[in-house]
């Protein structure tokens, strides 16, 4: 297999795979919404294509002569329905996937996307697997990260205003995290190797944590004594809401606390617990350290 789509532009886990694939000889297309980008992406060896997911005959064209796609639904930020809203670029995906030359598809989903109900945004991936499932003669692996570090660069505002850190989720379960790079290179492995068949999941995760485990070893790297406050469900979304995040959205993240608060969101995880990818929260720590002093 030589010809390869990737979605997602040059994000962070995106950019890694690009790489990857043209140090392997392989043929690159990016679908980026950005044509700024085009010059940075033909840099890396690849060629950009530019135009939106939203839009079902631009990424029909794009998949048209692929044989190997990596897809993602990208972020959505201003919504009145966050899962309606993925599912049209989910069945954007289906419909230029159907009668196409693809064989294999590397999905990037999350962890909680085998529930369906209740997870937030991760909803919404749910769907698009179970779409994805139904297509045939493609082989499909479904990427299932955790809780990204990265997420917890939203905490420096309330750090530096309350001097805490929190959320609904975190007080005495444990949660998952992972880094970009791990993600980016169990998804790099995947798509050389093309050696799935049918539809299978992989789990990724580089550390397990409570929340005041979190705070502390963030903390340390900052030079503050920090803890973690575990919010009910209404102060979340009030906080969220008042940070300017739509109502939809406020909801969504609220949810998916609530989710993994309870573990539900993670039970399949637990079942099926991965050897945990390089990348702890210590490392991360001298990220976050840099943003928050930044």
């Amino acid at each position: 297999m030589k010809k390869y789509v990737i979605t997602g532009s040059l994000g962070n886990i995106s950019r890694p795979l690009v790489e990857g694939l043209v140090k392997q000889g392989k043929e690159v297309k990016v679908i980026t919404s950005k044509a700024n980008k085009t010059q940075e992406i033909e840099k890396l060896g690849a060629k950009a294509l530019v135009g939106d997911v939203n839009d079902a005959a631009f990424v029909k064209e794009a998949f048209k002569d692929a044989e190997v796609v990596y897809t993602m639904i990208p972020p959505i930020w201003q919504t009145n329905d966050w899962r309606k809203d993925m599912d049209r670029i989910a069945d954007n995906y289906i419909g230029a996937l159907q009668g196409s030359q693809v064989k294999y598809v590397v999905n990037l989903s999350s962890v909680g996307a085998d529930v369906g109900q209740g997870c937030g945004p991760v909803d919404g991936l749910y769907d698009f697997e179970q779409k994805l499932n139904k297509l045939q003669g493609i082989q499909i692996k479904h990427l299932r990260p955790s809780y990204f570090y990265h997420n917890l660069l939203a905490q420096i505002p309330m750090i530096k205003g309350a001097g805490i850190m929190g959320g609904n989720f975190g007080g005495n379960g444990t949660v998952f995290l992972v880094h970009p790079k791990d993600i980016a290179a169990a998804a790099l492995e995947e798509l050389l190797n093309l050696n799935f068949t049918g539809s299978s999941v992989r789990y990724i995760a580089g550390d397990e944590k409570k929340g005041q485990e979190i705070a502390s070893t963030l903390g340390k790297a900052i030079g503050k004594d920090l803890n973690w406050v575990e919010f009910t469900d209404e102060q979340q979304h009030q906080g969220l809401t008042g940070a300017g995040l739509p109502e939809a959205i406020a909801k969504e993240y609220t949810n998916m606390g609530n989710a993994l608060r309870n573990d539900f969101m993670q039970a399949d995880f637990r079942k099926h617990k991965p050897t945990l990818s390089p990348i702890k929260l210590e490392e991360f720590a001298n990220e976050f350290a840099a943003a928050y002093k930044g």
